[in-house]
């Protein structure tokens, strides 16, 4: 997103009115939603310590359990993994948000232009960190080549760093809404779906854990579609029956959490106990949070630009941060102690996402989308009048 100079409220979709009943009717006075971005640099550092402080990776000595190593953080860390639906969330209200008002062409181009400059710096870096750091295994050329493509996990490729699974999940979502965009994105249409898919998702996360392996999204339909219904009332205002629709959207991302993930969260705390209890409320809680940031409005309307500066670093952070984390943390652990390396550690990833940042994405996002809404939107000729350009937000991404 990039900061609003002036504010404009976006149109209503042409097959149904906005919401009446709110004090809030769309964004026409917000600033933008800087708390929102601090919020995701707080999702990925939940999964930073959570990778460091938990995970069993045989980084901080042999036979050394990190739950162990750090009893009382890792008994709040091991729940790191919420940090993931809060992410999801999110990307279903900021991506709707893009969306909406722009061409299909105009959203490819943004999604690819914002996830991809990145994205290839890290594989290169990841890739030549297992290949040349002694302890890790490495990948095969072949194999870094198909993940800079980002579509490499349907086809049985692995991945150069575990944490890009996420980014397939993602990529369904985006293709969804370029769908949605190409046949008419409107408010009915997004509440179907946003209704729709959650029940689908669930049900077959529950039942039929096979039929998600390839459609990975639908294990997290919920967490999406609640963002999607915040987005909406955020724009067109309150009601009773979008807030039901958010809640049962929650409620089943509450029930996959405690039913489905509790499991897969001590496995990967090797051995440490996750309270279903604990993990169905820090999901609700990352609900609550984007809620909170989108309708109380001292919150909402917080215009302090360092709140977006570090919300920059969200996404290299994420990409980069575990195999570079894991070897600080081999290389200096004996002589450093526990505490000063973590510290070393989390500060070297988040330094190395701020290079990717200034030298990568600020100097490539922008020319390359140019470029692709150029191939993907040519201009029409004109006959009379030039052809009107459809409205955008000034609150949508970039």
């Amino acid at each position: 997103m990039r900061p609003a100079t002036t504010a404009t409220t976006p149109p209503a979709p042409a097959d149904e009115p906005a919401a009446t009943g709110s004090s809030i009717k769309g964004p026409s006075a917000a600033p933008r939603l800087r708390a929102l971005d601090a919020l995701r640099l707080l999702a990925a550092l939940t999964v930073v310590l959570m990778h460091f402080t938990t995970r069993d990776h045989g980084r901080w000595g042999d036979g050394v359990l990190p739950h162990e190593l750090f009893p009382g953080l890792s008994d709040v860390l091991r729940y790191g993994y919420v940090g993931m639906h809060l992410f999801f969330v999110l990307s279903g209200f900021v991506i709707l948000m893009s969306a909406w008002g722009r061409t299909t062409g105009s959203f490819v181009a943004s999604r690819v232009s914002r996830l991809y400059p990145a994205f290839w710096v890290a594989v290169l870096i990841t890739g030549t960190l297992r290949w040349l750091w002694p302890t890790f295994d490495s990948r095969s050329p072949a194999e870094v080549l198909a993940n800079l493509t980002m579509l490499h996990e349907p086809f049985g490729v692995a991945h150069v760093d575990g944490v890009y699974w996420t980014l397939w999940v993602e990529m369904q979502f985006y293709l969804l809404m370029a769908v949605m965009v190409a046949i008419g994105l409107t408010r009915r249409r997004v509440l179907f779906v946003a209704t729709a898919l959650p029940l689908v998702g669930t049900a077959l996360t529950l039942t039929m854990p096979g039929a998600t392996e390839t459609l990975t999204s639908l294990g997290w339909a919920s967490m999406f579609g609640a963002g999607m219904v915040m987005y909406v009332i955020y724009r067109d205002g309150h009601s009773v029956r979008l807030w039901a629709l958010a809640a049962l959207n929650t409620a089943q991302g509450v029930l996959i959490a405690a039913v489905k993930q509790t499991s897969a969260i001590e496995a990967i705390a090797s051995g440490a106990e996750v309270s279903p209890l604990i993990l169905a409320l820090a999901v609700l809680g990352a609900v609550a949070a984007v809620a909170t940031i989108a309708f109380v409005p001292t919150i909402r309307n917080l215009d302090w630009r360092w709140l977006t500066a570090v919300g920059t670093l969200t996404y290299p952070l994420y990409l980069t941060h575990e195999y570079v984390g894991w070897a600080v943390i081999e290389a200096l652990h004996p002589a450093l102690g526990k505490w000063p390396t973590l510290i070393v550690a989390v500060g070297t990833c988040l330094a190395l996402a701020w290079l990717i940042h200034r030298f990568v994405e600020k100097r490539w996002h922008r020319p390359l989308r140019r470029r692709l809404e150029a191939l993907l939107s040519p201009p029409r000729q004109a006959v009379g009048s030039p052809p009107r350009q459809p409205a955008r937000s000034v609150h949508q991404p970039q």
